[in-house]
């Protein structure tokens, strides 16, 4: 199976997914704030007007809906009924909103959001994908490579979308999240000319023992650890997909200068110091 879910789609990239907003979490978060104003009352005629008319003076904790309230709230009796169920008591939910305030006295959406969206539990591969160098897209790639989600032939002929499994680019084994990345010979090959650019020997055909190897090696901000985990992330499901859906096919060395200078391209529009070593791997393209 390589779907995934929308909500795991909407975690934070420390948790696996795209780092987007969860859009009914999000509004719920923005109806916390309603809630906030009420319970602390202002000199706001909004916050005046709600606990006389709507909530008649009440706890905002143990209201019912009645029939003259009106659609927005409704709309907050019911997130007061899920902030009750997230924290269990009045008195837990009451602190946790407490919490989201600065010290200006501003309520801050973005910290309840973050206490009332699902979590996961973190990925060990985040760094790569988190680094702002590598291509929106290929980021986007990565990270369903490492979770293998992408759907390959063998993922698709699970759920009996495609019932021929061979790999578009080698033609001669099952098409796998493993042997894409690297064992096929084409994917091999196309990695090994991307390491020796980089001046890189001896590393494994396996993006999962790459992994620790490119965290334990460079440093998030190091030069070339950018370099080689934008390339990581750039090289061979573009290729894949275009020989399957578009019938066209790119030579290795013409795909291997490609990611050199979308790679190149990037890492310098970042403003990243033309040092001597870096200017040398760019003129090598």
């Amino acid at each position: 199976m390589y779907m995934k879910s929308w909500v795991s789609c909407c975690s934070p990239w420390e948790e696996g997914g795209f780092n987007i907003k969860e859009i009914l979490s999000w509004n719920k978060a923005n109806l916390c704030k309603w809630i906030w104003l009420l319970i602390n009352p202002t000199d706001s005629l909004w916050s005046v007007w709600n606990s006389a008319y709507n909530l008649k003076f009440d706890n905002i904790w143990t209201v019912k809906v009645k029939p003259h309230h009106c659609e927005s709230c409704r709309g907050i009796l019911h997130t007061r009924d899920f902030l009750l169920q997230v924290f269990g008591t009045a008195d837990i939910a009451a602190l946790s909103l407490s919490s989201c305030v600065s010290t200006c006295g501003k309520f801050q959406i973005s910290k309840i959001y973050d206490l009332i969206r699902p979590h996961y539990a973190k990925v060990t591969w985040a760094p790569v994908i988190q680094n702002p160098n590598v291509l929106p897209k290929h980021r986007f790639i990565c990270s369903l490579a490492f979770q293998k989600k992408l759907p390959t032939v063998g993922s698709l002929g699970k759920r009996g979308i495609c019932m021929v499994n061979r790999c578009v680019l080698c033609k001669c084994a099952l098409e796998t999240h493993t042997h894409l990345f690297f064992k096929c010979d084409f994917s091999s090959a196309l990695w090994r000319c991307i390491l020796g650019w980089m001046r890189i020997y001896d590393r494994s055909n396996d993006l999962w023992k790459e992994l620790p190897w490119c965290l334990s090696r460079y440093s998030r901000k190091h030069w070339k650890g950018s370099w080689y985990r934008s390339c990581i992330s750039a090289t061979i499901w573009l290729e894949r997909n275009s020989r399957t859906f578009a019938g066209k096919e790119t030579s290795l060395l013409v795909l291997v200068q490609q990611i050199q200078f979308q790679v190149g391209v990037r890492l310098l529009d970042r403003n990243i110091k033309a040092n001597e070593e870096i200017l040398t791997h760019l003129h090598s393209i």
